[in-house]
């Protein structure tokens, strides 16, 4: 088989999740940060035939984007990558020393839900990446609901806002920017009582848990 640039991008995604992952029989990908506080799934173009557990996914992203259009096969202890008579194996790890999200999706309540489109993900990204800020706040008072990219514990520290919608609820869901690993493009999220963000990509089947911070108010 050959390996989708769509699929390529997801994985190069999980590995800044995690440098693990397991990749089980069939079209779904998922990766856990080694923290338990970061789950991404998706499906995909391809139908892997195979388990495969990988120790260090970067080295084996860097052999599948070394060759266009090369020929993947997946055999029981490695995988071949070939072109124009030219070939590299790269074996599987041991899948008991890697850290393997859940077989299982996960589901989560909803609390509260908003849209975020292309345009706002990457002003999140953009505002957290100028003013240095660790935070990325969702609150409400009853009223409006606020995005906020800052420092919750220095009111001096710059900081973005924007008002995102309305909620009669009132809630104070913190999340930590090094957490915000998300592919940038428009997404559905959920606030969870269970402390939780889901980020449901607005077209394709593509979706992360994000845990809030442990100060957080749902």
């Amino acid at each position: 088989m050959q390996i989708s640039k769509e699929t390529i991008d997801i994985l190069k995604n999980f590995a800044s999740i995690n440098s693990n992952i397991l990749i089980r029989k069939g079209k779904v990908l998922s990766t856990i940060s080694t923290a338990k506080n970061i789950y991404a799934r998706a499906e995909v173009a391809e139908d892997f035939p195979e388990e495969v557990a990988v120790y260090d996914l970067n080295s084996l992203l860097a052999l599948l984007t070394l060759m266009e259009n090369q020929t993947v096969e997946f055999g029981e202890k490695s995988l071949t990558m070939s072109k124009d008579n030219g070939k590299f194996e790269y074996f599987y790890s041991a899948p008991n020393v890697i850290v393997a999200a859940p077989a299982k999706e996960i589901e989560i309540d909803s609390h509260y839900e908003f849209k975020l489109t292309a345009e706002d993900v990457n002003m999140i990204m953009k505002a957290a990446a100028i003013t240095g800020a660790p935070t990325i706040t969702i609150s409400s008072k009853g009223e409006n609901v606020t995005l906020t990219i800052g420092d919750k514990k220095n009111d001096t520290a710059n900081t973005y806002k924007k008002i995102i919608g309305k909620s009669e609820h009132s809630f104070d869901c913190h999340m930590a920017v090094e957490n915000f690993k998300i592919v940038p493009d428009a997404y559905n999220v959920t606030i969870s009582k269970k402390k939780a963000f889901q980020f449901k990509h607005a077209t394709k089947p593509l979706g992360y848990f994000i845990a809030m911070e442990p100060d957080s108010v749902v």
